[in-house]
């Protein structure tokens, strides 16, 4: 296998990379949503992802779930006024981003948050768990937004997203079971979740920001596919790249260029991929 591409931005691999061989082309299953329904979970709010950066910021080391949820509900440490008020912010940061300290991904997760230097790396980082916890949310992002964050700044239109939604009724027929009313608060809270991960500006009139991926979130969106069974070779080819609005061409360019600054190790030659994720914290 050889992952050199066209010289054109396509986001499809070259002959040369992808022969007939079945393992040519592996199709990385989706961390965390490969088998699961969509749920409607964006209904009734956004990201919640100030609620997991104050958590974060409160609880440095990765702890069990249940000290999570004491933090939040006993600690107060999210700054509800009520018992109520607490346990409904534990129960939607919970389930949005899989808060629990003994979990694989979420450890690797905040090894890469803590990692990064800047506070887009870390947004970044925080948009993949998001993403990697809600299917709707991850196909979203690599069937629609992502030709979005290629045309940045093009308009997002809560229009748009209520129609990917219902094209996606054939195949997830539990979108039937949800209202009108449901469909345009998910697509509505969706769009503002961009917003909050820093990948839409505007209030109104939304409009896309192409991503600039760091260290921290490219390290994590690998380790979590190979966490997740992938290959080395599959993890860089995966479609989940395009989360961050990457072709196959510009993954390898930018883990090339990753290489050379020290914050991960790359090498590809032949069928042979090496990687490796350790280095200086921030690197």
């Amino acid at each position: 296998m050889n992952l050199a591409t066209d010289p054109k931005v396509s986001g499809q691999p070259s002959a040369r990379a992808s022969s007939s061989r079945a393992t040519e082309r592996p199709t990385a299953r989706i961390t965390a949503t490969s088998d699961k329904p969509y749920v409607s979970r964006l209904a009734t709010r956004a990201s919640l992802v100030a609620d997991l950066q104050a958590l974060l910021a409160a609880v440095r080391e990765p702890v069990p779930r249940a000290e999570y949820r004491r933090q939040v509900i006993e600690e107060n440490v999210l700054s509800r006024r009520t018992a109520a008020a607490r346990e409904k912010a534990w129960k939607e940061l919970a389930v949005r981003y899989g808060v629990d300290g003994s979990s694989p991904l979420f450890r690797t997760f905040l090894e890469e948050y803590r990692r990064a230097l800047f506070a887009r790396d870390r947004e970044l980082t925080a948009y993949l768990l998001f993403a990697l916890h809600d299917r709707l949310v991850c196909d979203l992002g690599t069937d629609w937004l992502y030709e979005y964050l290629r045309a940045a700044p093009a308009e997002l239109r809560t229009v748009d997203v209520l129609a990917f939604i219902s094209s996606r009724e054939p195949s997830h027929p539990e979108i039937r079971g949800w209202s009108a009313s449901s469909r345009e608060n998910i697509a509505s809270h969706y769009l503002s979740a961009l917003k909050e991960f820093a990948l839409a500006r505007g209030t109104q009139r939304k409009t896309s920001v192409r991503p600039t991926p760091g260290p921290a979130a490219v390290r994590f969106l690998l380790r979590a596919l190979l966490l997740n069974g992938s290959s080395k070779q599959a993890a860089i080819q995966s479609p989940l790249m395009r989360l961050l609005g990457l072709t196959l061409d510009e993954t390898v360019s930018l883990l090339f260029r990753l290489n050379a600054e020290g914050t991960l190790h790359c090498r590809i030659q032949g069928d042979v991929v090496e990687l490796d994720f350790g280095g200086r914290r921030g690197a």
